[in-house]
C-alpha cells in the first residue's frame, strides 16, 4: 500500500456491530446464488443488480462496490481478468471504501459480493475488523467453459483455468487462516441447500423457506465435463477446496 497524503476519514465500523458478510468466490462460481440466498435470509445488500444478461436473477452486486474495485484495478493497470500480482492503494482509496461502509445503517446486518473483492481483500480487512467470510467454489472446467461462452470464444479455456487458479488460491489461503464456511456449487441441488441451510443457521440468519430459494437449474449453465485438459494445479486445489467444504 502507498499512502502519500493524509485525509479526513469516516470512522471505522465498530467492532461491536454485527459482522459484515463478504462473499468470496471466482466469477461464474455460484457467488450470485449464495449472495441471493443470504439476502433472502436477512442480509442487506444496499442497491444491487436483480437482473443482467448472464444471470436473469441478477448477480446481486452493489454497483458502487464494483465501480470502486474497477477503479482500484485500473489504477494498478490491471482488470478482473488480468489481476495484479499485488494491489496498491492510497489513503484516498481507503477513504472511499469507508464511505461505502458508512452508507449502511449502523447496526444493520449487511454484506457485499464482488469477485474482485478477493483482489482487494487486504484493504477490506484494514477497514472492517469484523469481516465475516463466506466462500463458494466450482469445478474449474465449468468455470472456464462458462467464461469461454460468455466471451464469445475470446477467452481461451487455458486463460479461464489460470484465472480460476488465481482467484481460488486467494480463497483457499484465506480459508486456511480464518476457516470460514465454504460451499461447493457442484453439489446436487438438495445437497447444496442442506449445506447452505447449515451456513445460514451458523451465521444466525433466518432459515430459508422452499419458495425463498435463490438456486435455479439455469445457474448451472456450463456443467463440468471431466478433467481432460484441466491443469494439474487446478485439480489439486479443487481437491483441497472440496475437503475444506466437507467440514462446513
Amino acid at each position: 500500500m502507498s499512502d502519500a497524503t493524509m485525509v479526513r476519514q469516516p470512522p471505522m465500523i465498530e467492532v461491536s456491530s454485527p459482522p459484515v458478510i463478504c462473499v468470496l468466490g471466482m466469477h461464474r462460481s455460484g457467488t450470485s446464488c449464495l449472495t441471493g440466498s443470504l439476502q433472502k435470509a436477512g442480509v442487506a445488500l444496499g442497491k444491487h443488480h436483480t437482473w443482467n444478461p448472464y444471470n436473469k436473477r441478477g448477480n446481486r452486486e452493489n454497483q458502487d462496490f464494483v465501480d470502486f474495485h474497477e477503479g482500484l484495478l485500473q489504477s494498478n493497470k490491471a482488470s478482473w481478468d488480468h489481476p495484479p500480482s499485488q494491489l496498491h492503494y492510497t489513503s484516498q482509496d481507503v477513504l472511499r471504501a469507508r464511505e461505502l461502509v458508512a452508507s449502511f445503517a449502523p447496526g444493520q446486518r449487511w454484506g457485499f459480493k464482488d469477485p474482485r473483492a478477493l483482489l482487494a481483500i487486504e484493504l477490506w480487512q484494514e477497514i472492517i475488523p469484523n469481516l465475516q467470510y463466506v466462500g463458494i467454489f466450482r469445478h474449474p472446467a465449468a468455470v472456464a467453459k462458462s467464461l469461454f461462452r460468455r466471451s464469445g470464444g475470446e477467452m481461451s479455456l487455458q486463460a479461464g483455468y489460470d484465472l480460476w487458479l488465481h482467484y481460488n488460491r486467494i480463497v483457499y489461503s484465506l480459508y486456511r487462516k480464518h476457516h470460514f464456511p465454504l460451499l461447493c456449487f457442484d453439489l446436487a441441488e438438495e445437497d447444496f441447500h442442506q449445506q447452505l441451510e447449515k451456513v445460514v443457521n451458523d451465521l444466525g440468519l433466518s432459515s430459508l423457506a422452499a419458495n425463498d430459494r435463490f438456486y435455479a437449474p439455469e445457474l448451472h449453465s456450463a456443467e463440468a465435463q471431466g478433467w481432460e485438459g484441466v491443469p494439474w494445479r487446478a485439480k489439486r486445489l479443487y481437491g483441497k477446496l472440496v475437503k475444506a467444504s466437507a467440514s462446513t
